[in-house]
């Protein structure tokens, strides 16, 4: 079976240095694409390398250049198209072997992947998300550098394949829950060849041009099937039974063929009812020795904490360590800190704020925030109706707002500085695809902060998460929206790659408090921890979107209204 995206981008990962050779004969995500004169070109840890008809020594073609996969050879096996996710950015490239030198052919902030050759060699069809609402089909003249679409249906087209002839197209059209092999033949209609609920990709031509050969993902198992281009047409089952990577088959001619099978390469005839291995080394510099992770304890200062007890009382309480409720419990607040959660009891002459059936929640921890279009401080009480206490960023003004907003008369959320402690390869998992993404921008948070006129398309397919991997960490840098609305997002998308709301909540919570090395202090409500609180009208513990319902907070063990902070961000001072 494979996924459309595997995410594991937000675990603590160790930072790698030093180096030494090593040599492979396997690769994660394997893509391969066998040239006219036999020669294989594959995708390897960010390159394209080449490897012999014949198997053996793999020789690199891109070397440190844009992050490369998906290669697909030139009819005339001179260039290698390629796409790259550099920085964010998913574009196509061209590699010229002669002139060891890539080019872009992508030109603005499209999402563009999945290139694919004419057989004129001049033009390269891709598909394209230039919305960020949904994948066309593009192609590009390499002469001109004219850019001009195909198909415009509501959806996603990709996986785009011309026949060797060069007069027909096909392509897959995934639209809701519904998956389509869709056949275009020069001067007549779009013809559905195949129709299904079951995950469709990776089409390719046998050279004859007399089928077509794509996978099936039925969710236990993948296949790849074909459709025979007869009439009628013929739908059959090529092969099962391997762990196909998601990339089509490459035919040498319409008798041998090669694709990739969990990381290596496999080779076949088509009249024969087994594939063999084609063997292959690959000798990359690797890491020698793991540096271990910066875990040591951040201090987190105590700035102007009040004087004095409050007591909160929770008539729904989530301690962001358990997996359910506690009903009446009392918090009491000295200063800044938390120093008894216990039964709720009649307090008489104590200072106490009782919230009726509000949830009492930790407030959410950002562990990677972009403050870089935020760092008006009168942002800070508006970042705290959506429910941040801590953010972390790589500001230069971490420190200042981090006590400016610790006071009572503009408050805003615990700003600590980016020490290195998550992997650079931490990131956002939201998009202009996450579902419940519209609900979140039609938000009063949203009105208030602000939102930008795109967000951008960063993943071709919904990301989902590994079976077993809950111990995620939330850090929103990177999806395109603002601060606090930004983590609303991440938890939003957190859940829809499979997580459980309890386990997003902790991604923002316990989980992140400890790759942050803040723990115990954040991400729960015990003893010790800091008194950042907010209540919310829902349940978010079943539905993700209530966390984004915030009607007050308690930072730095101070209470504030919704409303109120509101009011101090208009007016930046304290509104009495």
């Amino acid at each position: 079976m494979f996924r459309a995206t595997i995410v594991a981008a937000l675990l603590l990962l160790p930072a790698l240095n030093s180096s030494a050779q090593e040599t492979v004969t396997r690769g994660k995500n394997l893509s391969v694409d066998i040239a006219a004169d036999g020669r294989v070109a594959i995708s390897l840890v960010g390159d394209i390398w080449i490897v012999p008809r014949s198997g053996g020594e793999a020789s690199r073609a891109t070397n440190g250049g844009p992050k490369a996969s998906r290669p697909k050879w030139s009819p005339d096996a001179l260039q290698i198209a390629f796409h790259s996710n550099a920085d964010g950015a998913h574009s196509i490239w061209v590699y010229d072997l002669a002139a060891q030198r890539a080019r872009k052919l992508s030109s603005d902030g499209s999402f563009d992947m999945q290139p694919a050759w004419h057989p004129d060699q001049e033009r390269i069809v891709y598909a394209r998300d230039k919305t960020g609402h949904g994948f066309d089909l593009w192609e590009t003249d390499l002469p001109t550098g004219l850019h001009w679409r195909l198909t415009h249906r509501p959806g996603d087209e990709t996986e785009p394949a011309w026949s060797a002839d060069g007069r027909d197209l096909v392509f897959v059209h995934h639209e809701e829950e519904r998956w389509s092999l869709v056949l275009r033949r020069r001067g007549q209609p779009d013809e559905t060849l195949v129709s299904t609920t079951d995950r469709l990709s990776a089409p390719a031509w046998r050279p004859d041009g007399s089928l077509v050969t794509y996978l099936r993902d039925i969710g236990t198992a993948t296949s790849i099937e074909m459709v025979i281009l007869s009439e009628p047409r013929l739908v059959r089952t090529y092969a099962d039974n391997e762990d196909f990577e998601e990339a089509p088959v490459s035919w040498l001619d319409r008798h041998a063929m090669i694709y990739a099978v969990d990381g290596r390469i496999r080779q076949r005839l088509f009249n024969s009812w087994s594939s063999s291995p084609l063997l292959f080394r690959a000798r990359l510099e690797a890491p020698a020795r793991v540096a271990p992770v910066n875990n040591e304890r951040r201090a987190l200062p105590r700035i102007d904490e009040p004087p004095g007890r409050l007591i909160i009382h929770a008539g729904r309480l989530y301690d962001g360590l358990g997996s359910a409720y506690q009903p009446a419990r009392d918090i009491v607040i000295d200063g800044g800190r938390i120093t008894a959660v216990e039964a709720h009891r009649e307090r008489p002459g104590e200072l106490v704020i009782d919230m009726g059936d509000l949830v009492v929640m930790p407030g959410y921890v950002d562990a990677r925030a972009d403050l870089d279009n935020a760092v008006d401080e009168n942002f800070g009480p508006l970042l705290l109706t959506t429910g941040v206490t801590t953010l972390v960023a790589d500001s230069p003004e971490a420190e200042r707002l981090n006590t400016l907003w610790s006071s009572k008369e503009l408050p805003g959320p615990r700003v600590l500085a980016d020490n290195g402690q998550l992997s650079e390869e931490s990131g956002a998992m939201a998009d202009s695809m996450t579902p419940g993404l519209p609900g979140l921008l039609q938000s009063r948070q949203a009105g208030l902060i602000g939102v930008p006129a795109s967000i951008p398309r960063r993943f071709a397919e919904q990301p989902s998460i590994a079976v077993g991997m809950t111990s995620m960490v939330l850090a929103s840098r990177g999806n395109g929206l603002r601060p606090g609305l930004a983590l609303q997002a991440e938890l939003l998308a957190l859940t829809a790659a499979g997580l459980k709301p309890v386990q997003a909540l902790r991604a923002a919570g316990v989980n992140a408090a400890a790759a942050l090395g803040v723990d115990p202090f954040l991400g729960r409500i015990a003893v010790g921890a800091v008194a950042d609180l907010v209540f919310v009208d829902g349940d978010p513990l079943v539905e993700i979107s209530d966390a984004a319902r915030i009607v007050a907070v308690v930072r730095n063990g101070r209470f504030f209204s919704a409303a109120g902070l509101i009011d101090r961000a208009k007016v930046g001072k304290t509104v009495e």
